[in-house]
């Protein structure tokens, strides 16, 4: 016999995406205006959603080192990114112009090891 779920058993259900943040977020005691917007939250996502495919492809790599250790093989991918990512800085600050735009974009393994520093 299989059990019928009351309705206050099942998740809300939610119909369209927030476009705006609460006014105040509360952290703690406090109630705090937030730093982000709806936009930078999506970007954000989008952003961790293409590093975890990133990882998947590495780690699915027929050939290599990841084709006989998976985690090895990601280990030596972000070990790997991580130089490519002071080779780039290094770059980056040696151009006449310092400001960033989309032709000083770095690839997402430079990308990704630059949010790691972030955080």
């Amino acid at each position: 016999m299989s059990r019928v779920e009351a309705p206050s058993d099942l998740p809300p259900t939610y119909t369209e995406y927030p476009t705006e943040l609460p006014a105040q977020l509360p952290i703690g005691p406090h109630q705090v205006a937030p730093i982000v917007n709806v936009t930078e939250l999506q970007a954000h996502l989008r952003l961790l959603g293409a590093i975890h495919k990133l990882k998947e492809v590495v780690q699915s790599q027929e050939d290599g080192i990841a084709m006989t250790d998976r985690e090895l093989g990601w280990i030596i991918f972000v070990n790997r990114a991580v130089y490519r990512f002071f080779a780039w800085t290094a770059a980056t600050r040696q151009k006449t112009s310092p400001s960033l735009n989309e032709t000083y974009i770095p690839p997402l393994d430079v990308i990704m090891v630059w949010h790691a520093y972030l955080l």
